[in-house]
């Protein structure tokens, strides 16, 4: 695939599809970390002689975090010390106005993507040429770089369509991904000990059925929302402490369970809050009025071990409710015994990427990713449209 070297930008109109969905408060509706616009900040600054178009989602409909980015236009000037310039349109009149009159060194943010419908749909690159978003913007814009690495696995009109109309590259985000895993991706012995958390139940059931059935896992050990999952699977404790209703989730955990039971590590002891303080107990301590938020010190104990004889370890989500201080600890000692390890070791998603900022430790890991889902497929060897639209485009363009 191409990188910016490859083209000639300056002067020219540059459409960036980057990722800076940031976590938001459900309150406040503000951002609460700004970890992937710090992480984008490198590749726009490589794109400073273009006329430049930033594009990004934040959030999926229906939920807290499917908000404007007009809050992320300041944020990212204030990261870059350079103005940049925010319209509340994607691809209507106000936006293509704005666009045909930038001129060199001037940056614009477009709205949020998904609030077009069709940004919220995966469809193959022909399809998507013929989107509204697509066809609309593209006659504009000369070229499109491409740094969503952590969307990388979504076949979304804005990663598939403009690399079919204008040549295509890769952002430096998807350049240090690619450079950093391609050759764990292209062993197939390389096997790891898996460290699985975070809330996002259905897409993390399937990354480690995807995970074991590749031959990647040698041992998954589990916390957070999708720990819960797997002791609620277990029936050993009460399904109402577990916080779980979805018995779908329970039933494919359940399954995963039986199918490989030599694979999971779950939690002996758990911390859940009694008069707003942690407080830790054993799976057989627990009644129906507790709530789990986080694996407890036995855990992490018994965690660290496998850790111990790991020689590549993975880890995805925080292990419990992070975002509350009584219930940072399995996070934060898990990521702490990582920094220590001999092993070579990966981190996903931007939660885990903002504790290492936070605890200083991002120089002692391997490869920090802001990815989630993408950076687990990727692991497995599935092909991702984004890089199958690089690969492509430069194809198409370097014949």
């Amino acid at each position: 695939m191409l990188s910016i070297q490859d083209l000639d930008i300056k002067g020219k109109t540059v459409f960036l599809r980057c990722d800076i969905n940031s976590p938001i408060d459900p309150d406040s509706l503000k951002i609460l970390d700004d970890s992937r616009l710090l992480e984008v900040a490198e590749t726009i600054d490589a794109l400073k002689d273009s006329k430049l178009i930033v594009a990004s989602h934040q959030g999926r409909l229906g939920k807290s975090d499917y908000v404007s980015m007009e809050q992320h236009a300041p944020a990212l000037s204030k990261l870059l010390n350079r103005k940049i310039d925010f319209v509340p349109d994607v691809f209507g009149p106000t936006a293509i106005d704005t666009i045909k009159n930038l001129e060199t060194g001037d940056i614009l943010l477009l709205d949020n993507l998904r609030f077009t419908a069709e940004e919220n749909a995966e469809m193959l690159p022909k399809d998507a040429i013929k989107s509204h978003l697509v066809s609309k913007l593209a006659e504009h814009i000369d070229y499109c770089v491409l740094d969503a690495f952590s969307t990388s696995h979504r076949s979304h009109p804005s990663i598939v369509g403009f690399a079919e109309l204008r040549p295509a590259c890769a952002g430096k985000i998807v350049e240090r991904e690619v450079k950093a895993l391609k050759g764990i991706v292209e062993d197939s012995n390389t096997k790891f000990t898996a460290i699985l958390g975070g809330a996002k139940i259905p897409d993390r059931l399937k990354s480690i059925q995807k995970l074991i059935e590749a031959g990647r896992i040698e041992k998954a050990l589990l916390g957070g929302l999708i720990g819960n999952v797997f002791l609620a699977a277990t029936e050993k404790v009460p399904l109402e402490a577990t916080s779980i209703d979805d018995e779908k989730s329970i039933n494919t955990a359940k399954s995963l369970l039986e199918k490989y039971p030599e694979k999971f590590m779950l939690a002996d002891d758990v911390a859940v809050e009694v008069d707003g303080k942690r407080t830790e107990k054993s799976l057989s301590e627990l009644n129906s009025s507790d709530r789990i938020f986080d694996i407890g010190q036995k855990t992490i104990n018994k965690y660290s071990q496998q850790i111990d004889n790991a020689e590549n370890i993975f880890i995805t989500g925080p292990l419990g409710m992070f975002e509350n201080s009584e219930f940072r600890l399995g996070t934060t000692e898990i990521l702490t015994k990582l920094s220590n390890t001999n092993a070579r070791t990966i981190t996903s998603g931007g939660h885990l990427s903002a504790v290492l900022s936070q605890l200083d430790l991002k120089d002692k890991i391997y490869h920090v990713s802001t990815a989630g889902g993408a950076l687990i497929r990727y692991l497995t060897g599935e092909e991702l449209p984004l890089l199958n639209a690089l690969n492509n485009s430069a194809d198409k363009h370097t014949k």
